[in-house]
């Protein structure tokens, strides 16, 4: 038996010791799921027969004649009580469900308009205005009637159209329609949790329990260790989820569930669909397993990992409710992101109309996507210093909450990397909160006053009172010529790129064009005087707001991450600062944008080179959209960026990267204060 075969067989006889791991793979699937839809199920059924056990009290008041009192009082599921005080009082005090209000029309004998007043907070009310309104639509139906009869009229002259739909699906494909909006991220979540507790356990666990250390001193190769532990935990997923497909798919199918068979649905999912989702689960069971794995191995506590990894848990939820959601549709661009792609092709295969060349993507993408994971973690098991470098995990040391929050935000010239991100994830909070309120009741002035206030002044703050060196944090230093050369050529090709990637986009978003019309209304100036201020507004006040949080705190406080890692992390960070309710398009050329820039200011170690080319891109957009000739030619929505364009973009950014290349470097500000 080889190496990590000997240890997944250990780690395997202690996982299935544990009592938390059997319950989540075969209580939870095999027993509860079955338990749980039953009895809610049943408890839907006992709530709807107690509304219906009795008939729900109504009244009337006003106009009302007898053939109205005659068909409420007649009608099932109706009862007509007297009140004696005003309807409103009536309906909140629970005296009635619902009460009809009648006011005849003038001048006519028959003919009145009807409020109905009911509390829409009552489940018993809803149920009284339902009924009521069903008897007073068969009262006017009477009235009406009674009008064409007595012109002589047949009975059909006030409906000429008689209008009929027929549903071509068959009850198994409603039923698939109905499964596939929400199995899929039950099936997702269950594989997530079966690598979460695992992968916890055999990672910061072992390291609480001090066993991990003992592990790795065995004549046994870190890969081998590795592996027998990854294999373990994502085992353990794809069993845990196998089950709980069965679980679901036999309580569905087998026909308990009383619900399915009243709506006249079927639930007939086909074995060739139920072994493609199977196949899908393992390399996402593989994903989930080695990211976790890498994640809590990097924690020195379980409670620790565990705080860890739910946000991981919260971010996965996103992407797994997208079947949930009316008019997603399914394409290349969904089936290539983490699970996304594979939510949405389990939704299609319960539907029925599943494309193979899209699983193709999902299953490739998601394998990718696992091979990575596990690179990560294999990286994790190799340092040493994340093995066995950390404490116990409790933060209880007797020190003071000040202490903790110093040591929290680092104790050198930069602030940690945990502390910028926490920094940026708060003002962006704050930004989007208070800066929205400021614009809507300021406008531009508003806008203004957010990026000032909520920007800039509280990372003066942080660095102030987080005792941070300004010059080492902020990157202030002069740049040199050559820098400031190159940073204008990096701008000069990367903003082309920035619009052909926004006008890909257009082929996969939807293009909100009030949201555009709005945009270019913003940047677009009618006057010299009117063009100053928008150059001040959006591109001068951004540059030094904006840039001083990204490529100041942000990257000042991730240098020490290796570069690629920080530049991707800032444009990412940068593009999803500019996200809006209304749209996505901004976010891949902003983020791509944020990631020249921080390079750059990487790259030069000054700040005033990502403020120059912040100014440039937002200025040109102003400038392009001000004049008609230019936005004629630049800003058409329905036509792709000039192509003569993609020669200046390159051009712009090969000359531009060498000679950003060959600034010379300067020392690195560590967190140890080590300059």
């Amino acid at each position: 038996m080889t190496a990590w075969r000997t240890v997944f067989a250990k780690e395997l006889r202690e996982t299935l010791r544990d009592r938390r791991t059997l319950v989540m793979m075969i209580a939870v699937p095999v027993l509860l799921y079955p338990v749980i839809l039953i009895a809610s199920e049943q408890l839907l059924l006992f709530g709807m027969r107690q509304l219906e056990a009795e008939a729900a009290a109504v009244a009337l008041t006003g106009d009302v004649s007898g053939l109205l009192y005659e068909v409420v009082g007649t009608r099932e599921g109706l009862r007509l009580v007297p009140i004696g005080q005003d309807a409103v009082e009536a309906v909140r005090s629970d005296s009635v469900s619902a009460v009809a209000i009648v006011t005849a029309t003038p001048g006519s004998a028959d003919a009145a308009s009807v409020r109905i007043v009911y509390d829409a907070a009552s489940d018993p009310s809803l149920r009284g205005r339902r009924e009521l309104r069903a008897a007073v639509d068969e009262w006017a139906d009477s009235v009406l009637a009674r009008r064409i009869g007595a012109q002589g009229l047949p009975t059909d002259f006030a409906r000429p159209v008689h209008v009929a739909d027929t549903s071509v699906a068959l009850p198994q494909e409603v039923g698939g329609y109905t499964l596939g909006r929400i199995l899929p991220l039950l099936l997702v979540v269950i594989t997530l949790l079966g690598a979460f507790y695992p992968a916890i356990d055999l990672a910061a666990g072992e390291k609480e329990r001090g066993t991990l250390e003992t592990l790795m001193t065995a004549p046994v190769p870190a890969r081998a260790i590795v592996t027998g532990k990854f294999v373990t935990v994502a085992l353990i997923a794809v069993v845990a989820a196998a089950l709980n497909l069965g679980s679901m798919l036999l309580t569905f199918q087998t026909g308990l569930l009383q619900l399915t068979t009243a709506l006249g649905l079927e639930v007939r999912l086909p074995w060739s669909a139920v072994a493609v989702i199977f196949l899908t689960l393992i390399p996402l069971a593989i994903l989930f397993g080695a990211l976790f794995l890498g994640i809590a191995v990097r924690s020195s506590s379980f409670k620790e990992a565990q705080n860890a990894l739910t946000p991981v848990y919260m971010l996965v939820l996103i992407p797994a409710m997208l079947p949930i959601f009316p008019g997603i549709d399914f394409g290349p661009m969904l089936s290539v992101v983490p699970v996304a792609g594979v939510s949405l092709l389990f939704r299609d295969l319960m539907i029925g109309e599943a494309r193979w060349g899209l699983a193709t993507l999902v299953i490739g993408s998601t394998m990718l996507y696992a091979a990575g994971a596990l690179a990560f973690a294999a990286a994790s098991f190799g340092n040493e210093r994340v093995l066995f470098g950390g404490g116990s995990g409790s933060t209880d040391d007797g020190t003071g909450w000040r202490a903790r929050l110093r040591e929290a935000a680092g104790s050198g010239r930069v602030p940690s990397p945990e502390a910028a991100m926490l920094f940026v994830a708060g003002v962006a909070v704050l930004f989007f909160w208070a800066g929205v309120a400021l614009q809507l009741r300021l406008g531009e002035r508003g806008l203004l006053a957010a990026e000032w206030l909520l920007l800039f002044v509280p990372a003066l703050l942080f660095v102030r009172l987080g005792g941070f060196d300004p010059v080492a944090t902020m990157q202030l230093r002069a740049p040199s010529r050559r820098a400031l050369g190159g940073a204008l050529l990096l701008i000069v090709g990367a903003t082309p790129v920035a619009w052909g990637i926004g006008w890909i986009q257009t082929f996969f978003l939807p293009i909100p064009w009030e949201v555009l019309e709005g945009l270019e209304d913003l940047v677009t100036a009618d006057s010299p005087g009117r063009l100053a201020w928008l150059l001040f507004l959006l591109a001068v006040t951004p540059a030094l707001c904006e840039e001083v949080v990204f490529r100041g705190v942000l990257l000042g406080g991730t240098r020490s991450l290796t570069p690629w890692r920080f530049v991707v992390l800032n444009g990412l960070v940068f593009g999803a600062f500019h996200l809006s309710f209304e749209t996505a398009i901004r976010f891949l050329p902003t983020a791509w944008l944020g990631m020249v820039i921080a390079w750059a200011v990487w790259r030069t170690r000054s700040l005033w080179t990502g403020v120059l080319m912040h100014v440039l891109n937002n200025g040109a957009i102003v400038v392009l959209a001000s004049v008609p000739a230019l936005r004629t030619a630049f800003m058409d929505p329905d036509a792709p960026p000039p192509f003569w364009l993609v020669p200046v973009a390159l051009l712009g950014l090969t000359a531009g990267y060498r000679l950003v290349s060959s600034v010379p470097k300067t020392s690195t500000p560590s967190t140890s204060g080590v300059a």
